[in-house]
């Protein structure tokens, strides 16, 4: 901001210069060769045009003809070097102002030196060599300083648009977006006028990374930017936001909408275009969503947590529609922001609670464990269910004073039931920030000394999506927990990856089997195939198989015939509170 208003000062001062400058010579011109006035009185007017004219060839042209007028007039009535000495110092400076970095004004220079000889006087040479060493001196002085001062600029220029350009696909960057943002919300909000965004992913990037390489990748991001741009065409401007994520900025009216729904139209009608890469051939699947900022009331931030809500569901249906913010995700986004913001204090304030779902032996039906279950009971919100709340505790961190705190509830309960004799597994779900950003190691192994629980009576659960993603880190932590005596369960088993190498690599004891196989297992063959392959597997890797969500006779039958372990679900219990699970246990 400083630097912006040095320039500007700097500026007016030398359109100050310019024209005092101008005055100056004029002035000399005028009042010193009355026979040739009326030639003169060109020259300020040329040299003010050629200052203003925004077409360089104009520019040009205006101040060739007011060194013509100059020139024709020193020619008609030779210049008198005492006359004008000083003044015509400044004209070479007009001309680095005009031109500058340019020759220009070292050849008006050398001009102008010329002019004096036109009936020079011989008495008059030693002054006049005086004079212009002085003016050629300073001439190319001020042009060799303005050239490298332009050279500057110039490489100024290019790493402040290398700096606001994304370097792969060649269109504006995030930085560029943000920056943009900021003007739109310091402009006054006018009548009519509107802006809209639609934030688009490409699919299927990490795909091709993975399976053609970076390379492959990167031609598949340029070609989807490209193919964006030119579906845009002069109707907005498009960034990309980083990964796989590009966003269209549209400023338009509210009374006429129609750049953005063209735009719209177009991106639907060429999802799934084939794109061609080296020797292959992609289709460009994308899941877009538009916001406009009338519904945000011109906040940026809500405004962009519109677009994310609606590439959330254009991401959840992937049919290839762009979809819109509207009133249903409105209300969504509202109790979003809701949670997000009440989740912060929902710790100090005590308004979480564990909830224990039993888990029993198929054959003989004994509890043998319990899978505790996090609740938040908020004043406003009412009970704020965890798939609503959770993945917004990973985003922001929370999820590891969170966990924490799960730990050691889960860990307190235990305790309790050991000490009265009762020989139940607490299981706690674990997340993958607490393996990445936490000390979840040393903070087991102290909660289990504090409380004086038994390792073997603790059991992390993870989902296969951890494991996979953040294979070295949890392999290791869970490596050493196992060694304490911690068992450690892969929950949802056979919805993710379910790769039978990381079941012999893995440091893993247990598998619980989805409750989408469960729920069908009676009636689909197929599902009932899969739960028979997961027990037989777990049996043959000498793992326990737990399945979950058991709901009915018939299934728990099944997981019987199959030789199952353990089960859970609302068949037995739901989640309980401790006090009611207590009830449950053998030595209450």
């Amino acid at each position: 901001m400083q630097t912006e208003k040095v320039f500007k000062i700097a500026h007016v001062g030398l359109r100050l210069f310019f024209f005092i400058s101008i005055a100056i010579i004029s002035h000399a011109l005028l009042t010193e060769y009355q026979s040739v006035r009326w030639l003169y009185l060109l020259f300020p007017v040329l040299l003010t045009a050629a200052y203003l004219a925004t077409n360089l060839n104009i520019k040009k042209y205006s101040a060739i003809l007011s060194l013509v007028v100059l020139f024709a007039g020193c020619l008609i009535e030779p210049w008198e070097l005492d006359a004008i000495e000083e003044s015509f110092l400044m004209l070479p400076l007009c001309y680095i102002i005009l031109f500058p970095g340019s020759l220009w004004p070292i050849a008006v220079g050398f001009l102008l030196v010329a002019s004096y000889l036109i009936d020079l006087p011989p008495e008059e040479f030693s002054e006049f060599f005086e004079d212009a060493v002085e003016v050629v001196f300073i001439t190319i002085f001020a042009t060799v300083m303005t050239y490298f001062q332009q050279i500057a600029k110039v490489q100024s220029y290019r790493y402040k648009k290398a700096s606001l350009t994304d370097h792969l696909t060649k269109v504006p960057n995030r930085k560029s977006f943000f920056a943009r943002l900021k003007l739109v919300e310091k402009e006054e909000p006018k009548e009519g006028e509107e802006y809209a965004v639609i934030q688009i992913g490409l699919d299927s990037l990490k795909g091709v990374n993975d399976n053609l390489g970076y390379g492959y990748g990167d031609e598949l991001l340029k070609n989807f930017a490209q193919h964006i741009k030119s579906v845009v065409a002069q109707d907005g401007e498009v960034y990309r936001l980083g990964g796989d994520e590009l966003v269209i900025l549209i400023p338009c009216r509210d009374t006429d909408l129609y750049p953005l729904t063209r735009i719209i139209e177009d991106l639907e009608g060429d999802y799934d275009s084939v794109c061609h890469i080296h020797s292959t051939s992609h289709s460009l699947r994308y899941c877009g969503g538009v916001a406009l900022l009338k519904d945000a009331h011109h906040n940026v931030k809500v405004w962009g947590k519109n677009a994310d809500a609606a590439v959330a569901k254009a991401k959840h249906h992937r049919d290839g529609k762009i979809y819109w913010y509207d009133d249903e995700l409105m209300d969504a986004t509202i109790r979003l922001h809701q949670v997000e913001v009440e989740l912060e204090f929902a710790l100090e304030r005590a308004q979480f609670y564990l909830e224990y779902q039993p888990k029993l032996d198929v054959n003989s039906g004994a509890l043998v464990g319990a899978e505790a279950l996090i609740r938040w009971r908020h004043p406003d919100l009412g009970v704020v269910p965890p798939n609503d709340f959770i993945a917004i505790a990973e985003k922001t961190a929370q999820i590891i004073p969170i966990g924490r705190w799960v730990l050691q509830q889960a860990i307190q309960e235990a305790a309790i039931w050991y000490q009265r004799g009762n020989n139940v597994v607490v299981s706690v779900n674990v997340s993958s920030v607490q393996f990445c950003h936490d000390d979840i190691y040393p903070y087991i192994e102290q909660t289990l000394k504090q409380f004086a629980l038994p390792a073997q009576y603790l059991q992390l659960e993870i989902t296969e999506t951890v494991l996979m993603e953040k294979h070295s880190k949890v392999a290791e932590v869970c490596a050493k927990l196992r060694q304490m005596g911690v068992s450690v369960a892969i929950d949802d088993f056979g919805v993710e990856y379910s790769s039978l190498n990381y079941l012999k690599q893995l440091p893993i004891d247990v598998l619980k089997i989805d409750k989408s196989f469960i729920d069908d297992c009676v009636e689909n063959k197929t599902d009932h195939m899969i739960v028979r392959t997961i027990i037989q597997m777990g049996q043959n890797l000498g793992k326990t198989v737990i399945a979950e969500g058991v709901e009915t006779e018939q299934q728990l039958a099944i997981l019987h015939q199959e030789q199952c372990h353990h089960f859970q679900g609302y068949l037995f219990s739901k989640p309980l509170p401790a006090s009611e699970f207590r009830v449950l246990l053998p030595h209450t």
